[in-house]
């Protein structure tokens, strides 16, 4: 699969492995999020038998207790391993019925995708080629439309979908890329391949640190608002940096506006359209933001997978320009559907009038609108939050603020380093929403309190820089007006 996407990769990844990026703490969770689904789902097929050796990593222990289970009759095996003309296949399911065998992939998504149909067939190529016949191959996903009433059901909570006709339709393509996979790992030499839009597609490699290493400074991939297949046009003629870019050129004036302010060094200021903006914004003024988690499994009740559940939020309140700066967060107990306890204290704290500014405002509008459907009694307290609140990221997505250190990038982590670069989130342990998301979900398992407490002050300490961070940002916007 690593091969589909780029020989470099696969050659790399065989014989030059510590050279692959770091993985993000946001790709671990996504990582262990599919094993603990994948655990999950065994459940739907009971009194399996677990093929994974002692050791993990010795494959060949591996194919040789999964023939040993299949003769000795067993009829559900789990992470069931094949190997044929060097190629392995671990598969989740292996189940036998009506003596004919079926095969189960389990996805943590809530769609099939092409890619998942590539691998099934990667999966069928081997098991059937190394003598085991298989009557089905099927792909089980996560279904989003269950909503958890009472216990857990599983039967509801996975779609289990037959793949096999597509996953015929591969043979001949599966075939002829292990053919040429084996090429590559058996040549002395390193594929020369350049770097393109592969890179990201279906997933961003992680030898981009390696292939990506002579790009320069202030490069064309920074330009924002262009698509990637224009970038590379770009490099590919040979304007490797921003800098290379002519005057003259057919790029939006959207992305002109980023190369001149590159190419001046400057910041672009429209004080006009930042005076507009800031006339939409009354005091007393509440900065606010949520932090929510997306279980793949629902924990509560009448929720559904990967619905995000608000558990934190923080909100920094300014009286008037001159009063002082004060702080109010909540922050939920684990164990608990925190959504109503998050609703009753947000109304508490933002009641009254004036401004509610947020950075970037899909997530906390879409949170809102999800409580007031399932709290109605709450809705009118509602729609007066929804009327308040500002979209703070305005006046930098529309480049009426702009300098060249935020890049191609609109996040509030790039505009503090731009703007308000005393201030940091590089010092914390949880550094970004993807990071607290997976710590919240860490507690509702979690038993030392020692650990517990740890985890919630690091919550506290992300949430609150994130309004703090806004409120900086906000008087930078102020402080233009005045000059």
């Amino acid at each position: 699969m690593r091969g589909l996407q780029c020989p470099k990769s696969l050659y790399l990844y065989k014989y030059h492995i510590q050279l692959r990026d770091k993985q993000s703490a946001e790709q671990t969770a996504i990582f262990n999020r599919g094993n603990k689904v994948g655990i999950l789902a065994q459940r739907l097929f009971a009194d399996g038998v677990d093929a994974t050796p002692a050791k993990r990593s010795n494959n060949l222990a591996a194919v040789e207790k999964t023939q040993q289970l299949i003769s000795e009759g067993v009829e559900v095996i789990y992470e069931a391993a094949f190997q044929h003309e060097q190629v392995l296949a671990i598969l989740d399911v292996l189940v036998k019925r009506d003596n004919h065998w079926y095969a189960y992939e389990v996805k943590s998504s809530t769609k099939i995708s092409n890619t998942y149909i590539i691998d099934a067939a990667l999966q069928y190529w081997v098991i059937t080629h190394s003598g085991l016949p298989l009557a089905d191959i099927s792909l089980i996903t996560i279904n989003n439309q269950y909503l958890r009433k009472g216990e857990l059901d599983l039967n509801q909570l996975f779609a289990i979908k037959s793949v096999k006709t597509e996953v015929l339709k591969h043979q001949p393509m599966v075939e002829e890329k292990i053919f040429q996979s084996k090429l590559v790992v058996a040549n002395a030499e390193q594929p020369k391949v350049a770097i393109g839009e592969h890179c990201f597609s279906p997933y961003t490699c992680d030898f981009m640190g390696t292939c990506w290493k002579g790009v320069p400074k202030n490069s064309v991939f920074e330009i924002s608002g262009i698509s990637k297949t224009e970038l590379f046009a770009l490099y590919n003629e040979g304007y490797k940096t921003i800098n290379d870019i002519p005057a003259n050129n057919s790029l939006s004036a959207n992305a002109n506006k980023h190369i001149q302010s590159v190419k001046n060094d400057k910041e672009r200021i429209d004080t006009e359209a930042i005076k507009k903006f800031l006339d939409k914004v009354s005091y007393p003024l509440f900065f606010m933001d949520f932090e929510t988690f997306m279980p793949a499994v629902p924990l509560f009740e009448a929720t559904k997978p990967y619905q995000h559940i608000p558990f934190q939020y923080s909100l920094h309140y300014k009286q008037s320009k001159e009063a002082p700066l004060e702080h109010f967060s909540f922050l939920a107990e684990q164990g608990f559907n925190p959504r109503k306890v998050f609703l009753e204290n947000l109304m508490k704290d933002t009641e009254g009038e004036g401004s509610i500014l947020v950075y970037d405002t899909l997530m906390e509008k879409n949170v809102l609108n999800s409580l007031k459907n399932d709290f109605p009694e709450y809705a009118s307290k509602i729609e007066n939050r929804l009327a308040r609140i500002i979209d703070l990221m305005v006046p930098f997505q529309e480049k009426t603020y702009y300098h060249p250190a935020m890049k191609n990038s609109f996040s509030i982590k790039n505009l503090l380093h731009a703007l308000v670069p005393d201030l940091s989130y590089t010092s914390l342990s949880i550094s970004s929403g993807s990071i607290a998301m997976t710590a919240f979900e860490q507690l509702q398992t979690e038993t030392d309190l020692f650990r517990i407490i740890e985890i919630r002050d690091q919550l506290h300490e992300y949430c609150k820089l994130d309004t703090l961070s806004m409120v900086k940002i906000f008087e930078k916007l102020e402080e233009v007006v005045m000059r």
